[in-house]
């Protein structure tokens, strides 16, 4: 199998770009042993494949849409499905190959068919789940998908947890925020980030539920969305996507806070059937967004988790709890809020704030800066430890009850 994939690797490269060329690559796919052509899937880089033969001769693309998406679908795991659409749908992508997608995806249902949306959606680019419903296929084709996303989620709803988080001053320091060097990442934000995405379970739930919404254009073939994740992948973040907004979207808070709230409303129908949680900060419009997508659909949101980078005040927060969204100073103080919504246990926020406190040891800080953090990382602390102490106190009681009653 091996030698198969490298030889269509090879053509695939641009050394051959005549029709004969992307004849051949389709021969061999088609002449692949049975029960091979998934690891050729895993082995070569499909994309480059597919567009060799875009180069060469449209004629031959429509057949292996039809070959790999329907004659031997079935050789291929749901990784491989995920990894053939992700290629058929960059550049234009045609009515046939769309009507092929959605008609494998539409076969898929229950875990597997969840299981193909999160393959999907962490594909490593901007050619996501969000990118094929809400702009590679035709109206009619993507409302048939949502249609069946909608019927597969059914009344089982709420089994998982979407992580969506802003960007700007919310992972990185980068406008508003005066309490750290600029450029600098949140100490802690990628342990809880990564900690939302397996869940409070002792068993951890699925990858990929981490979306990053921001308001930054998308551009030509979303190379924004691409770079903004290139950006991000040293962190050793869990698998996620980007969705983006557009050049016009960046002038004032209104505009940016209606593209962040049309992103947030795009992954509640991508899956309406797990629940979201927001983290953002007060410096924008995130606030705003969280509030009103909670008011909006109070049982898709648990909350939204908002940064403090412009010194809000006890009356600010509290107004802001009343609307489902919880301000925090450090992300030891997010991890408290998150143990509240049923997120993620304690010990998991304990871990959180141990992160918190070796990243404030090695930034570069003034005294002022130094000693701000420091008295806010220690009152989250204190929180975290009444969240436990409280935990005690309840599983005690309930003990003595039981032994009282029996």
């Amino acid at each position: 199998m091996r030698a198969i994939a490298a030889q269509i690797g090879h053509i695939s490269q641009g050394l051959l770009t005549s029709p004969r060329a992307g004849r051949r690559i389709l021969e061999m796919l088609r002449e692949a042993p049975e029960g091979s052509l998934d690891q050729i899937i895993e082995t070569v880089d499909l994309p480059k494949v597919l567009a060799s033969m875009r180069r060469t001769g449209l004629h031959h693309r429509p057949q292996a849409v039809d070959l790999l998406l329907r004659e031997r679908v079935d050789e291929l795991s749901l990784d491989s499905i995920a990894q053939v659409v992700s290629a058929m749908h960059r550049g234009r992508t045609s009515r046939h190959a769309q009507e092929a997608i959605v008609e494998v995806l539409t076969r898929h249902t229950g875990e597997d068919f969840d299981t193909l949306k999160n393959f999907l959606n962490s594909t490593g680019d901007y050619h996501d789940l969000e990118h094929l419903v809400f702009e590679d296929l035709d109206e009619d084709l993507s409302d048939r998908l949502l249609e069946h996303i909608a019927e597969e989620a059914g009344d089982n709803r709420g089994g998982d947890i979407r992580v969506l988080s802003d960007i700007d001053d919310t992972v990185k320091c980068v406008i508003h925020d005066r309490r750290y060097p600029r450029g600098t990442i949140y100490p802690g934000v990628v342990s809880l980030l990564t900690k939302l995405d397996k869940g409070a379970a002792e068993e951890p739930g699925r990858p990929g539920d981490l979306t990053f919404v921001t308001a930054r254009p998308g551009g030509p073939r979303g190379l924004i969305e691409q770079y903004t994740r290139g950006k991000l992948s040293y962190l050793g973040l869990p698998p996620h996507s980007v969705m983006g907004g557009s050049f016009l979207n960046l002038h004032t808070k209104g505009a940016i806070k209606d593209r962040k709230l049309e992103n947030m409303d795009r992954d509640r129908l991508l899956f309406p059937e797990a629940r979201m949680v927001f983290i953002g900060d007060s410096g924008q419009a995130d606030g705003d967004v969280g509030a009103e997508m909670h008011r909006l659909d109070p049982d898709h949101i648990v909350g939204t988790l908002l940064h403090n980078v412009t010194d809000l005040d006890e009356a600010a927060r509290e107004a802001w709890a009343q609307k489902g969204v919880h301000v925090f100073d450090t992300y030891a103080g997010a991890a408290a809020h998150a143990v509240r919504l049923g997120l993620i246990r304690v010990d998991q926020a304990r871990e959180v704030a141990e992160d918190v406190r070796v990243g404030l040891r090695v930034l570069h800080l003034t005294p002022e800066q130094r000693e701000r953090l420091e008295r806010d990382l220690a009152a989250d602390v204190a929180a975290i430890d009444a969240l436990d102490e409280g935990a005690e106190s309840r599983g005690s009681s309930e003990s003595g009850g039981s032994n009282g009653g029996s």
